[in-house]
């Protein structure tokens, strides 16, 4: 059966902090081992989780599957029965909207990286003398990624207000649906 499982950021800053949040870390040298477990499965399903900017306090972080650790209380679950369907999909909508939130993160990371290297000068001078159009050509690669973060800020605004609306719209019609545990 498919579970999904979320946690969402309060006032964690490190990738430790989170890992004893969402799982059930004993002290000593196991737990030590179990917290880089943790943490290592944590970054693959976050991989936004490497860098401090991740850490804004309500986002949601997937809680991902790993052996030997059992999630804490504060994790959301849903298992997918007829009565936990909707509370199914408001997870995986959390869940998309964490990757999401990596995948634009990535993508800005990237095009940082490359205005960097395009400012470099060991990197121009080389490219001159290879090509003597380099500069102009590096000129325009530096306008258009300008143009490419700015038009993916846009995107990405409007693509997690989408999921923050459908989640909030789930959440309604989660209110409104009977369940055996309701009287």
């Amino acid at each position: 059966m498919s579970t999904t499982r979320i946690v969402t950021l309060g006032r964690e800053r490190t990738l430790s902090t989170l890992a004893r949040r969402i799982f059930e870390i004993p002290s000593g040298r196991a737990g030590q081992a179990q917290l880089r477990r943790a943490e290592a499965a944590l970054l693959r399903a976050n991989p936004r989780l490497r860098n401090a900017e991740g850490f804004r306090s309500g986002a949601s972080v997937v809680v991902p599957a790993a052996t030997g650790l059992r999630p804490t209380a504060t994790v959301r679950q849903a298992d997918l029965t007829s009565d936990t369907l909707g509370i199914e999909t408001e997870l995986r909508l959390q869940a998309a909207a964490s990757r999401i939130e990596d995948a634009f993160r990535g993508a800005s990371e990237q095009r940082r990286e490359t205005l960097e290297r395009l400012g470099t000068r060991g990197f121009v001078a080389a490219a001159t003398r290879a090509l003597p159009q380099a500069r102009e050509q590096m000129a325009r690669a530096r306008d258009r990624l300008g143009r490419e973060e700015q038009l993916a800020e846009e995107v990405q605004a409007r693509l997690v207000q989408g999921v923050a609306d459908a989640i909030e719209a789930l959440e309604a019609l989660n209110a409104r649906v009977p369940r055996p545990d309701r009287n």
